[in-house]
């Protein structure tokens, strides 16, 4: 039933221009004879129809442009007169201009433009005059004889462009709209923007097609997106109500396999319709579709890209979406990672059944920044001046944890950035910053004092770990010179003992005994300054930090 309703949309848009209107003969100022569908006249234009190169087109024509229009029954249309005995005399000279008649038809394709034509041809200030007259007459008569008619509000409907996407695939959602625009009670007129010269852009489109009377303007595009193989449907109203027109966006998103049995199903393309002309849309039921995955080994986490977990396999979840997105799959332990991931496409009412297997996998967010050398931190905690970057882009950085995480971007001179993203269990993530200058002197000068506290910062660290390795060696000295004091001591002991002869032996130790008093009295001084200056290089650390 879906497609008997596709291809009936399509063919009532396509014939709707064409089945209106009555055929009449029509005679131009300069003479020309020719036959059309008489489709109205409104604010002194006269619309009529025609193939030209077998396709039924709509022209636009200045009123002072026509001598007469008369239907099948002889009436004149043009200046609302009654069929007169002329009638016959004129139906009969018609088919005696039939070269005249075919040369006019060739002609009419330069002769009259659609609706980009502003220039209507010059006429005679006779005609003008006689032209004039009797468009007076016919508003006095019309005037004494019925109140003034409501004026229509002028619809035209864009067609809708195709970015990336066949034009024959686009033209059936133009059709489908247009449709959906005539049971909404407007009547739209189907153009292309081919058929609008010099213009490149919608405001140029639009101001033209309003210069020509149109209130109501639709623009479509469709545009495909090739990450999610899916489309979006972009609808865009301008309405003038006064002289500055109100504008309202629509969106849809579509499935591409299915996108014409997704449109119609729950009004999707009428709500898309009526939230273009700011009405209020009807409330969509929306089709559930149910996920059912199971992984090797079992116990994986299950998650999307802009979710956290969802639940661990084997498991069933539901989705209301209608285009392909992306699963993972993974598990850690003991910061070993296995992981899987998978495109999936919803079954609209069905069960998608996936199977996935895990694999090693190793991780790596790799952060470039534009300029480069910026400082990375975790965006887990506030920076202050003792929070250590935990790299300096361009780096690559491992990870061992699953899911979203964010990181803030620090560099001098340029605003700080905080970056979100979806840790995949893929082999790299790469992440490209553009990093923007900073212009506000508040914010420059906060950065250069907290850029100075960094300083002063690490310099006082650096004092500090200086002054604590200086205490450290000044700490062995002073130990090396308690040995040399020590071995003194015993050899001073040894010279105490009774009976000890004064011979070469004794001058020996004698001798032991001073070098080592002298060795530890170096080390000693030696430790001493060491142990000052370690003092005095933690003071200043200390300073630099608090």
């Amino acid at each position: 039933m879906k497609k008997i309703f596709l291809f009936l949309a399509i063919a009532l848009a396509a014939s709707f221009a064409e089945n209106e209107g009555k055929f009449v003969d029509v005679e131009l100022v300069s003479g020309t004879h020719q036959r059309a569908k008489f489709l109205g006249i409104e604010n002194d234009t006269v619309s009529l129809g025609g193939y030209i190169q077998n396709k039924f087109t709509v022209v636009k024509i200045a009123k002072k442009q026509f001598k007469k229009i008369v239907d099948e029954q002889g009436n004149d249309l043009l200046n609302g007169q009654p069929a007169k005995a002329t009638a016959k005399t004129t139906a009969k000279t018609a088919p005696a201009n039939k070269s005249e008649s075919a040369k006019e038809k060739e002609t009419t394709p330069d002769t009259v433009k659609h609706v980009q034509q502003k220039k209507e041809p010059a006429v005679t200030e006779t005609a003008k005059s006689s032209e004039q007259t009797q468009n007076e007459q016919a508003s006095s008569e019309q005037a004494s004889s019925e109140a003034p008619a409501k004026q229509e509000v002028k619809t035209v409907l864009v067609a809708y462009d195709a970015n990336g996407i066949e034009q024959s695939f686009a033209d059936q959602f133009t059709a489908l709209t247009a449709r959906l625009l005539m049971e909404s009670g407007e009547r739209p007129q189907i153009i292309r923007k081919s058929d609008i010269k010099n213009c490149n852009d919608n405001v140029c489109y639009q101001i033209e097609l309003a210069s020509y009377g149109f209130k109501s303007i639709y623009f479509g595009e469709m545009v495909s997106d090739i990450k999610t193989d899916s489309v979006s449907l972009n609808l865009t109203h301008v309405f003038y109500e006064d002289t500055l027109p109100t504008l309202h966006r629509a969106t849809l998103k579509l499935s591409k396999q299915t996108a014409l049995s997704d449109a119609i199903t729950n009004n999707k393309l009428k709500n898309q319709l009526l939230d273009a002309q700011g009405k209020e849309t009807e409330k969509i039921k929306r089709d559930r579709s149910y996920i059912h995955i199971e992984t090797d080994p079992d116990g994986a986490t299950i998650s999307r890209p802009e979710t956290e977990a969802i639940c661990k396999s084997p498991c069933t979840f539901v989705t209301t979406d209608t285009a392909k997105f992306t699963v993972h799959a993974y598990w850690n332990v003991d910061r070993h990672l296995w992981g899987a991931s998978a495109n999936i496409t919803p079954l609209p009412g069905d069960t998608t059944h996936i199977s996935l297997k895990l694999k090693r996998v190793s991780p790596e967010i790799r952060i470039q920044t534009f300029p480069d050398g910026a400082n990375v931190y975790k965006a887990d905690a506030p920076i202050t001046k003792r929070t250590r970057a935990i790299a300096q882009t361009p780096e690559k950085i491992p990870a061992y944890e699953m899911g979203t995480d964010s990181l803030i971007i620090r560099k001098a001179g340029y605003r700080d950035t905080l970056i979100s993203f979806f840790v995949a269990p893929v082999s790299q993530i790469d992440l490209s910053v553009n990093l923007e200058k900073l212009t506000n002197f508040d914010e420059i000068e906060k950065q250069k004092k907290w850029l100075h506290d960094k300083k002063m910062q690490t310099l006082g660290e650096a004092f500090i770990g200086g002054g604590a390795a200086t205490a450290l060696f000044g700490a062995l000295f002073m130990y090396f010179a308690h040995l040399d004091y020590s071995d003194a001591d015993d050899i001073k002991t040894e010279l105490k003992l009774p009976g000890a002869s004064k011979g070469e032996n004794y001058k020996a130790k004698v001798r032991q005994n001073k070098k080592y008093v002298d060795q530890g009295d170096n080390k000693a001084i030696t430790g001493g300054i060491l142990l000052g200056t370690a003092a005095a290089l933690l003071g200043v650390g200390l300073y630099f930090v608090f």
